[in-house]
């Protein structure tokens, strides 16, 4: 059988555009056109699948739950994530277009973005996660978990300001470092946060954030973010929170002690922020940052008072 096409289903050499084509080159593409929509069709059934699944799978939040509810959700979760894990090339892009949906379930939007970066830990992937993470519901997330997940992506300079503010929402918000024997507040959580990554992401959202904000351990955890930036910038949104009668005494008093700490650098930083450039302290106060310990953050008030000296 020759399987070679014939000659009728090619235009001639000098075809004329408004002559019409031949029948067979209709024939072969109209059915081009029936496999794209048919494969279109195939795609948006099983985003639209993956959609409902979502809603069923994640419609609850676990701070609403007993231990024992609990237990049965998770058996849930895991038989969602091993679907996941054996489909990814269908579950990634499925998750990304779900993420970017701040209005599905709340615990989907953290736990679907820990999902999307065991599948998928790509520069791409890593910017609809922190923006998804930002508008979950913190009480259905361990601090440690969110502190440990925001912190690594600021170790490789993704921009996590909007997930670093999520937690000025929780005053209580506290992460415990076994290893280190460290406890780490709202306030020293979001520096480190924030610190290890570009401070274009971050110093100029904290300055306005600082002028609307109007919880008191918020306006601490900001104005000590502040201080560590070292920019005038910063010093001057320090000094107009502690000349402003409208805030809290307490906050007010705090910025204060900042705007008196330059007068408390020590000859020994002195000395050594003489041999460094300012911009090279910075970036080895960036890069010490990455570590989470009693004695990262011990360099990291040496550094700082270094950079003070600097510019003192």
């Amino acid at each position: 059988m020759n399987l070679l096409p014939t000659a009728c289903c090619f235009p001639p050499l000098h075809y004329n555009p408004s002559m019409p084509l031949p029948r067979c080159v209709r024939i072969t593409i109209r059915t081009l056109l029936l496999v794209v929509v048919l494969l279109a069709g195939f795609a948006g059934a099983q985003s639209s699948s993956i959609h409902e699944e979502i809603q069923r799978t994640y419609n609850f939040q676990p701070h609403t739950l007993t231990d024992a509810e609990i237990t049965q959700k998770s058996g849930v979760l895991d038989q969602f994530w091993t679907r996941a894990k054996s489909q990814s090339s269908v579950y990634v892009p499925a998750l990304r277009q779900e993420l970017a949906d701040s209005h599905n379930p709340p615990f989907f939007l953290y736990d679907g973005s820990m999902l999307l970066l065991t599948l998928s830990d790509t520069p791409v992937d890593r910017k609809v996660a922190l923006a998804a993470i930002a508008h979950s519901d913190l009480r259905d997330v361990q601090p440690d978990a969110y502190f440990s997940q925001v912190h690594r992506l600021a170790t490789l300079n993704e921009d996590t300001t909007a997930a670093a503010f999520h937690i000025l929402e929780e005053p209580d918000f506290k992460v415990v470092i076994p290893q280190h024997a460290l406890t780490l507040g709202q306030n020293y959580s979001l520096v480190y946060m924030l610190l290890p990554t570009n401070p274009d992401y971050w110093l100029q959202p904290a300055i306005d954030r600082l002028r609307s904000e109007r919880d008191e351990t918020a306006q601490k955890s900001l104005i000590l973010l502040l201080w560590y930036a070292q920019t005038n910038a910063a010093d001057q949104a320090i000094a107009t929170f502690a000349a402003d009668a409208t805030r809290p005494a307490v906050a007010r008093d705090y910025a204060k002690q900042f705007q008196q700490a330059k007068d408390k650098i020590g000859a020994k930083q002195k000395l050594a922020a003489f041999a460094l450039t300012e911009a090279s302290i910075r970036k080895k106060r960036q890069e010490r940052m990455k570590a989470v310990s009693d004695e990262a953050l011990i360099d990291l008030d040496n550094y700082t008072m270094m950079l003070a000296a600097k510019r003192k």
